[in-house]
């Protein structure tokens, strides 16, 4: 057996730093962030995941990114996220960011928020509010920094992100990548792939982002042979098989391979968890004095100046000088060369040395620092990190009210997200403390509510129920019913915010259970008609009157005129569903009144966008849009920016799509997408969205959108968002002629809003009629006697269905006309009118109403009709009118339908060539003919007489050369035709 080789010692020093070598490989990689480059260069923002193992090369990469920018003139902000695990600091890498530009580019409000310095608190800057504030300045600061150069953010590290760091990056990234914004900046985050738990809520916020439009992702892969040959020829000599034992066992990592490299040369090429041996190597080479500052660094998890070292370690300066040295000459530390701070050169070396922490010996460490921190508190990042060290040290009093103390800052720069979890983890301490209020000033209940609280403002309103309920259990909430009625009424808010109509409702009954059990029982007017509009929006229309004309009586009686106005606002939500617009209006305005003199920002909020609504409900279309401007600016000042100023923004979108000005309505729904892409808001953008791309022309877009607006599950008790999003999918199903989808859409809409919703009603049934009247007219030249019959009796009975909706007036109106115009296609004569009589008045609605598209269609359905009739003049003229406004619409489906329509009837016919010895018009009924159609149904296809088929057929007969209609059915006659 052969000798085993000793490894080939090199005699030329290592480079202390492989970031000093040139970068190996990662030509793809480093393509895809030039074409994100040049595209925001251009004005498309663009956005770069960077992903990969711990050691792949990562920040590698990304420096060299950032170099290239800096190179063609770009500006850089960089900032990362740091392993701080419980002390995570709020926005830190965005703060840190910022810090590149010059101060006088930052507005006071930016300059407040990095300082950690709220608003004065006013009824109009909220919490909400406030925070809204705050990350369009971050947003605008950013655009307003890149016109003369572009300007890349880079986060690195974002698997460590706390959440008001996702919270503000996805709020930018959403910005950036909207369809219509434009702006020359490139974002970059990095993080490592696998570092997430199953269920991370990082994964899934890295899984949104990864889904917006203008989103790249660049999974960093590992070293090939020959690459990983390049990096060692960089970092020193190695012969064949030292380059071979190294590409094996670092599997192509860069960090390993620097490991395994300067394991090789010191003569110690150990494999077996190469990071561990590495550190334990680096380790060792020090003297055992220098051991403590060594690990001190690791326990505090971050960064450290040389005088915050120094503090921590106590020992004189030449002395930690040299101590330090030691380290980096080591290749354990590094230096930052803009900070001056000393860290662990890679994080992986980091945690290989806190891995070797013996119990006691890691609380000793946690001790030092957390008093170090104490006693100088602005060596700290804010009291988080105090109270994860004193946590982990043992002195759980004093993390209490740290973390306490870490919840009231995250609040004061709106990272919300973040402050609930301080107050989880001091409720995780409560048991354990001793006399926890008399040491905090608060109970447990107190904590509870205030979690509850924070994570409903940052979008968790599961989460949010769930500590709400558990302040129920407390001893000073359960015994007194005017506070559990409190808690219950914000757990009602959380549950209408979740789109949970079952809980809701359970909410506001156990809280008026609860105020109804007092000897005075104030409030009760306002929370009954609070319940009331809930059941409004969730179309229990009785029971939704019966609680506003109570909560009415009971405001009498309170003399509340807030909540007089509020159980007005649902009243006339009522009153909308059922049609009577009018009678709404009427109310909406003296709710709006009540709800400036008397009510709550949340109720003007209110009854701004439910009048906008009613108002488009009624046709009054610029009305509408000038109060969903007011609505906006209102709820925006407010602090309702979500859900209120969104949704009267999807309120306007309703308006410009039926006014034809679809690129104004998209707009409004990308402006909604900005604020939020969860909860009713999104989900009504999303359909409106879908709305226009059906009737654009997009399919596939339209099915991608409506995929994202759940049809069942907790959002099925949602008729506002839901009854749309079935509409739009019949809608689709039109133009495609997916019969059995389309009668399943309408059919689910139908079950969910007929009967409570004239609105959505009055919708379904046309659009449902024509896909049954098309199936018809399909099945009748197919020959499918069974299908056209049961294809009739579907549309009988949604006309009867139309029939019920109450009003006639406004858009409701023209949508029954249209629903009875639709069945007069294959109503055979049960009609009073005329089928283009009919049309006619339809189309004259949708004039009066300015619903451009809806009048082309109408107009092409008359022309349908009077071609069918026999006047071809005024039809022509009709289909010139329709293609126009289809054309100027974008509406490519209508333009094709008029295409469809002018071929049947034959109307371009001068401009279309003989083709194999036969017309275009005897190739169609040959297809007619070869289906199974009767003269009948190919006469009423085409628009012409019964008796011009037949001549056409005998034409084709005689061309062909065969003797009998059947004949013309075969494969062979259909393509070979004889002169």
């Amino acid at each position: 057996m052969a000798e085993r080789q000793e490894p080939e010692r090199n005699n030329d020093p290592m480079p202390r730093r492989a970031w000093d070598a040139p970068l190996v490989g990662r030509a793809a990689e480093l393509a895809t962030l030039d074409e994100a480059m040049r595209a925001a260069a251009d004005g498309t923002a663009a956005v770069v995941l960077i992903a990969g193992e711990a050691g792949i090369g990562k920040s590698r990469l990304t420096a060299e990114a950032a170099n290239r920018a800096r190179a063609d003139g770009w500006q850089v902000l960089s900032g990362g996220c740091l392993d701080l695990a419980e002390g995570s600091v709020p926005y830190l890498p965005l703060m840190d960011a910022l810090h590149d530009l010059p101060i006088d580019t930052l507005s006071p409000l930016l300059t407040r928020w990095l300082s950690g310095v709220a608003e004065e608190p006013s009824p109009q800057h909220s919490e909400d509010a406030a925070r809204g504030r705050v990350y369009a300045a971050y947003l605008e600061v950013l655009r307003a920094s890149s016109p003369n150069s572009p300007l890349a953010l880079v986060v690195e590290d974002v698997h460590w992100a706390d959440r008001g760091t996702r919270d503000l990056l996805s709020y930018l990234v959403r910005a950036f990548t909207a369809p219509t914004a434009r702006a020359r900046v490139l974002i970059i985050l990095t993080y490592r792939s696998d570092d997430f738990p199953r269920g991370s809520p990082i994964r899934r916020w890295l899984g949104e982002l990864a889904r917006r439009p203008s989103v790249s992702r660049v999974d960093v892969a590992p070293l090939g042979r020959a690459e990983v040959g390049q990096q060692l020829n960089a970092l020193g000599t190695f012969d064949s098989h030292a380059a071979q034992e190294i590409f094996l066992h670092s599997e192509g990592n860069p960090f390993y391979v620097e490991e395994l490299a300067a394991l090789w040369t010191t003569g110690q090429p150990r494999v077996p968890e190469v990071v561990r041996d590495a550190a334990e190597v680096r380790v060792a080479s020090l003297p055992a004095d220098d051991l403590d500052v060594v690990r001190l660094l690791a326990a505090l998890g971050r960064p450290a100046t040389f005088e915050f070292i120094q503090v921590l370690s106590g020992r004189p300066p030449t002395e930690l000088l040299a101590t330090l040295r030691r380290a980096v000459e080591a290749g354990l530390f590094t230096v930052d060369a803009q900070t001056a701070a000393y860290r662990f050169r890679h994080s992986l070396l980091a945690e290989a040395v806190r891995s070797d922490f013996l119990p006691g010996e890691r609380a000793s460490l946690h001790q030092v620092i957390a008093r170090s921190l104490t006693n100088d508190p602005a060596l700290s990042t804010g009291p988080g990190e105090v109270g994860y060290h004193q946590a982990v040290a043992g002195d759980l009093e004093a993390a209490l009210l740290s973390y306490l103390e870490a919840a009231d800052a995250a609040a004061r720069i709106y990272a919300f997200g973040d402050a609930g979890e301080f107050l989880e983890r001091a409720l995780e301490l409560w048991s354990r403390v001793t006399d926890p209020v008399g040491r905090s000033g608060k109970s447990r209940a107190d904590l509870l509510s205030g979690a509850a609280e924070y994570a409903a403002l940052a979008g968790e309103f599961d989460r949010a129920t769930a500590l709400a309920k558990a302040a129920l259990a407390e001893p000073e909430v359960a015994a007194h019913p005017e506070r559990r009625a409190q808690v219950w009424r914000r757990i009602a808010w959380y549950r209408l915010m979740a789109s949970d109509g079952p809980e809701l409702f359970a909410a506001y009954e156990a809280a008026a259970a609860a105020l109804e059990s007092t000897p005075q029982a104030l409030g009760l007017a306002r929370l009954v008609a609070e319940d009331a509009l809930a059941r409004a929006i969730w179309s229990q229309g009785a029971e939704a009157l019966a609680q506003a004309e109570r909560a009415l009586g009971l405001a009498e009686i309170e003399g509340d005129l807030g909540a007089r106005g509020l159980a007005l606002n649902a009243r006339g939500c009522v009153r909308s569903a059922a049609g009577n617009s009018e009678q709404a209006i009427s109310d909406f305005h003296a709710a709006l009144g009540l709800a400036r003199s008397h009510g709550t920002h949340q109720d003007v909020a209110r009854a701004t966008l439910n009048l906008a609504f009613d108002l488009v409900q009624a046709g009054r279309y610029e009305q509408a849009l000038a109060l969903c401007e007011i609505g906006v600016d209102e709820a925006t000042s407010m602090g309702l920016a979500l859900p209120y100023a969104a949704l009267c923004r999807n309120t306007a979108a309703d308006a410009l799509f039926a006014l034809g000005r679809w690129p104004e309505a998209a707009s409004q729904t990308e402006a909604v997408l900005t604020l939020t892409e969860d909860g009713e808001a999104a989900r009504m953008a999303k359909q409106i969205q879908a709305r226009i791309a059906v009737f654009g022309g997009d399919p596939e877009l339209a099915r991608r959108l409506l995929s994202e607006v759940p049809r069942s599950g907790r959002v099925r008790d949602e008729p506002q968002v839901v009854g749309p999003a079935w509409l739009t999918l019949a809608e689709l199903c039109c133009w495609s002629e997916l019969f059995d989808e389309g009668r399943a859409a309408v059919g689910a809409g139908l079950e969910l809003v007929a009967g409570v919703d004239a609105w959505l009603t009055a919708q379904l049934c046309p659009v449902g009629i024509r896909l049954e009247a098309d199936r018809c007219l399909s099945a009748r030249r197919r020959r499918a006697r069974t299908e056209e019959s049961a294809a009739r009796r579907r549309a009988r009975e949604l006309a009867v269905t139309a029939e019920t909706v109450g009003t006639r007036e406004g858009p409701i109106g023209a949508w029954i006309a249209q629903a009875h115009a639709e069945f007069a296609r294959i109503a055979g004569g049960e009609t009073e009118l005329l089928e283009f009589e009919m049309w006619a008045a339809v189309r004259d609605r949708w004039r009066a109403l300015g619903h451009r598209y809806d009048e082309a269609y109408a107009e092409v359905r008359w022309s349908e009709a009077k071609l069918a009739a026999g006047s071809r003049r005024e039809a022509e003229a009709a289909l010139r009118h329709s293609a126009s406004v289809a054309q100027e619409l974008g509406a490519a489906p209508l333009a094709a339908f008029v295409a469809d329509v002018r071929l049947r009837a034959d109307l371009d016919a001068a401009a279309q060539p003989v083709e194999d010895g036969l017309t275009p018009r005897e190739r169609e009924i040959l297809s007619f003919v070869a289906s199974g159609a009767s003269n009948r149904d190919i006469a009423e296809a085409l628009f012409i007489s019964p008796k011009t088929v037949s001549v056409h057929i005998s034409a084709l007969l005689r061309k062909f050369g065969v003797s009998g209609r059947g004949d013309l059915r075969t494969p062979a006659a259909l393509h070979l035709p004889h002169e």
